[in-house]
């Protein structure tokens, strides 16, 4: 058989030797200066090395086009696959805090309309295929609009439609009765809590609106007691230019709190707008950097683990079992522009006002088409594109550390 190099390799050098990550498959192998020359020179003897590059995925047939071949496989499962009706609901535009990097600035803080349980069940009823669906509670704080949680769950009981959920949160109206009672009656699986810094960084940032609201390590024993309660979740860890130290110093405090909570990662995510804007570069280092500070390096995760399987989509926004709903009812294809009507593709009144294209015939910038991390992005956030930030997933950038410092 004739072999020619995968497209997805991504290679690294690190002193004597070289590393080979397939953004594809998830092989990695190391090779002294002796195998690389091999690799790269493509023998085709059936030998031990040729098999196992070819069985690796470093090597493929030098016939198949193995980036269409995933392309087709990633549009089919988008698809065609049976999964759940994924809704992100926008319990209310009200938040408690103050972030200056909120991408919601401007929007009208009001809470849902109500009435509108009847209304997404409809929805749901109509765009379910699997009796099954997965809410995530969105905001604003999505806490400051408890009541209408009760009353969907309620509705969504009454008409036997099972449903888990997710919450994201600030963490700060969590407490212990809301965590053992509510988090039950709402089935929620996980959650996730911004954290921006150590504490007086984060309570700088955060800026809540009351004096004493969502003080740090009332924030970080919500935490723990949503663990031990089950919950997985997930520390989304914000870093922006003003606060790279503080986010180091940030997670040795919780490597010392949360070492033996198998249930509780860090998710890096760099903040956007013009001011705070990493270059690719100082993002790798600055992963490189956390992983360094870091005790137990699985606890940087991308999503469920270190790294993940070949992308079928890149977010929510190109996933047509997924839709965001927000406070007036409008539906959109992503969460970043809930309350920006001149996005939405329909409302719970007249349902989609446009034929729902997700999945078919994915245009790439070339940029993105052309990256051999194109299976871990495929073609990153759209709207921090559109805004003018770096469209790429943190993963990209936490497997370049982390080969780094193998």
């Amino acid at each position: 058989m004739r072999y020619k190099k995968s497209e997805f390799n991504y290679i690294q050098r690190n002193g004597d030797y070289y590393l080979i990550y397939n953004t594809l498959y998830n092989s990695l192998a190391r090779l002294c200066e002796d195998e690389f020359n091999r690799y790269n020179k493509l023998a085709d003897s059936e030998d031990e090395f040729s098999s196992l590059m070819a069985q690796n995925g470093f090597w493929v047939d030098s016939l198949v086009d193995e980036k269409s071949k995933y392309l087709a496989f990633a549009e089919a499962y988008t698809l065609y696959a049976p999964r759940p009706l994924s809704i992100t609901l926008t319990t209310t535009l009200k938040c408690n805090a103050r972030c200056s990097y909120c991408y919601e600035k401007g929007v009208r803080h009001t809470d849902i309309k109500e009435g509108s349980e009847d209304k997404i069940i409809d929805f749901i009823r109509k765009h379910n295929k699997t009796n099954e669906i997965y809410l995530i509670w969105f905001g604003g704080e999505p806490l400051m609009n408890i009541p209408f949680m009760d009353s969907l769950c309620n509705h969504l009981i009454e008409e036997k439609i099972f449903f888990s959920s997710y919450i994201i949160t600030n963490g700060s109206l969590l407490d212990k009765e809301i965590i053992e009672a509510k988090f039950r009656f709402w089935n929620i699986k996980g959650m996730q809590v911004t954290l921006d810094g150590t504490k007086e960084v984060y309570e700088t940032i955060k800026n809540y609106r009351r004096s004493g609201e969502g003080g740090f390590y009332s924030i970080l024993n919500n935490i723990r007691i949503a663990a031990e309660n089950g919950v997985r979740v997930s520390l989304r860890l914000n870093i922006g230019r003003d606060n790279k130290d503080s986010i180091l110093e940030l997670l040795k405090e919780l490597d010392h709190v949360f070492y033996r909570y198998d249930n509780i990662v860090f998710y890096p995510a760099f903040v956007t707008g013009e001011k705070e804007i990493l270059s690719e570069e100082e993002r790798v280092d600055f992963i490189r950097d956390m992983l360094l500070n870091m005790k137990n390096i699985n606890k940087l995760t991308a999503s469920t683990k270190f790294y993940s399987l070949p992308r079928m989509n890149a977010c929510n926004n190109g996933n047509p079992y997924s839709f965001s709903i927000d406070v007036d009812g409008n539906i959109y294809f992503c969460e970043h522009y809930v309350g920006q009507e001149h996005h939405r593709i329909g409302d719970l009144e007249k349902g989609l006002l446009t034929d729902d294209s997700r999945g078919i015939d994915v245009v790439f910038r070339e940029e993105c088409r052309n990256c051999v991390f194109l299976p871990k992005c495929f073609g990153g956030c759209n709207a921090n594109y559109v805004e003018g930030d770096i469209p790429c997933m943190i993963e990209k950038y936490v497997i370049q550390a982390y080969l780094q410092i193998l």
